[in-house]
């Protein structure tokens, strides 16, 4: 990617797709470099005379099936999405076990498409995260420490050329020896003990201790030995020693590689799970409506149809204008999200996600409202709290059956800080799923009243994006009797 432009080759043989396509990055103005192949021939020639970061390709083309030349562009390590269409899932999962980074079903409406940006996205940082993981292995491999990783009963299953180097063993000398009859062979009980209890507590062991290598030759390693758990339960164990002369610069090496991957998960993690649960409202919105016009257009009056264009019209500005923005943040390259505070009227946040989620509501005859004091203003992160408020409130809507009522108010407390509560007359929450709540360790996801699904995820961003401004959430409930999501925001010192 040159200049923050993706170099795409789109290969698609049906006309009316390639303008659909060309039309949507015109319209959205997404950074492609649009390379077009309407062939297998042609395909195969752009692509190996050309340098692509991305490949999205349809299934059947006129001179043959793209499963064709799919390994070898494969090969090359470029992502490649797989478009099929409509009920051709086995041919996606097919191309997902060739290697494919993702596939997309077509239909006719060309709904697939106004995913391809995300999905485009998606598939780029996801090569990224392997080639990171391609440099951490090799790093691993190319260790000037000593590496041994075992399972979960402690038997040895790798070991990495320095080890051999160090000591002369290689893999099949150690293949019946357990890491902790490794440690006892030369050194006290007391240690080999204290190892066992350390690892037992889910800490990890530092010390130094004696070895032999295969001559019989004695040798003093500084040993680092951890647990390694895979969604809480343990899976193994790793050994990295190292001649104490070069402990620091090792440990340095492995400490960043490790460090590096794990932000580019977690920024990946994070930015894909706000897009998938932001979007999701407002396009429900969008399909309600439409479907009220396709089905009952004839049935309704002028000043109804109005209306209903108008809903739409404001929704899709509205979705349009939120997924700029969360482009604009995927594409942040540290991994968090930037913090800008500024001074606003609280009430503006408030009365724009009124706007955006009128729709849900009115599907389900709730009324929506807000009470907020037009004078009161806070000092914040003006996309963050839009965040917290329309996660929330959309929450509230989907919990709450119909001809309900949904509020959203604010009032001034002590500290100089802003309480606000989201209210609900909702189904509720059982009191022993509230302390699920608000954790990453607990993520706890239920149905709507109309089996609207959910990411779980909502209210854990709305936990980081308020504590991010120095407050505080919490959760009122009982089942059957509503909800109310209550969070701090600091106020403008007009001191």
């Amino acid at each position: 990617m040159g200049n923050g432009h993706i170099n795409l080759l789109y290969i698609e043989d049906d006309l009316v797709d390639q303008m659909a396509f060309k039309r949507l990055v015109r319209e959205q103005n997404l950074p492609y470099n649009l390379t077009i192949a309407n062939s297998l021939k042609s395909a195969r020639e752009a692509f190996l005379g050309g340098d692509f970061d991305i490949v999205i390709s349809d299934f059947l083309l006129g001179d043959g099936t793209s499963f064709e030349f799919l390994p070898e562009m494969i090969s090359t390590g470029t992502p490649v999405i797989m478009v099929t269409g409509t009920g051709d899932e086995d041919v996606a999962v097919k191309a997902i076990k060739m290697g494919a980074s993702d596939y997309v079903i077509k239909d006719i409406e060309f709904g697939h498409l106004k995913m391809m940006p995300l999905i485009i996205e998606s598939s780029i940082q996801q090569k990224q995260t392997k080639d990171k993981i391609k440099k951490l292995t090799m790093a691993v491999e190319q260790s000037p420490s000593m590496l041994v990783i075992a399972n979960k009963e402690g038997f040895i299953e790798y070991i990495n050329p320095r080890f051999t180097e160090i000591t002369g063993y290689n893999l099949t000398d150690l293949a019946e020896i357990d890491l902790f009859h490794h440690q006892a062979t030369h050194n006290e009980n007391d240690i080999v003990s204290e190892i066992k209890e350390t690892l037992a507590r889910g800490e990890k062991w530092q010390g130094n201790t004696l070895h032999a290598r295969k001559s019989g030759e004695l040798f003093w390693e500084s040993t680092t030995i951890s647990a390694i758990y895979d969604d809480g339960h343990l899976t193994g164990y790793i050994q990295v020693g190292e001649d104490i002369t070069e402990k620091k610069k090792a440990e340095e090496a492995i400490r960043k590689y490790s460090e590096e991957l794990r932000e580019s998960n977690a920024s990946k993690d994070k930015m894909f799970s706000i897009i998938a649960h932001d979007l999701k409202t407002p396009f429900n919105g969008l399909l309600a409506f439409s479907d009220i016009l396709s089905s009952d257009y004839d049935s309704l009056s002028k000043e109804e149809i109005h209306e209903y264009i108008g809903v739409i019209r404001d929704l899709s500005q509205n979705t349009f204008n939120l997924l700029e923005k969360l482009l604009q943040w995927s594409r942040l390259q540290t991994g968090r999200m930037e913090f800008v505070p500024t001074e606003f009227p609280l009430f503006k946040i408030a009365e724009a996600v009124i706007n955006l989620l009128s729709a849900n509501a009115r599907g389900k005859n709730i009324d929506l409202g807000f009470d907020i004091d037009p004078q009161l203003h806070i000092i914040g992160d003006q996309n963050m709290i839009n965040a917290i408020f329309r996660n929330l409130t959309s929450n509230a809507i989907k919990f709450t059956p119909e001809n309900g009522s949904v509020k959203i108010s604010a009032a001034e407390i002590a500290d100089s800080m802003a309480e606000v509560t989201v209210s609900d007359t909702g189904i509720g929450i059982n009191a022993c799923d509230l302390g699920k709540l608000f954790r990453v360790e607990k993520q706890h996801s239920t149905k709507g009243t109309r089996g609207e699904s959910g990411t779980g995820l909502g209210l854990l961003l709305c936990k980081e994006f308020v504590e991010r401004h120095g407050g505080l959430i919490r959760v009122e409930s009982e089942t059957g009797k509503g909800s109310r999501f209550i969070f701090t925001l600091p106020l403008v010192n007009r001191d």
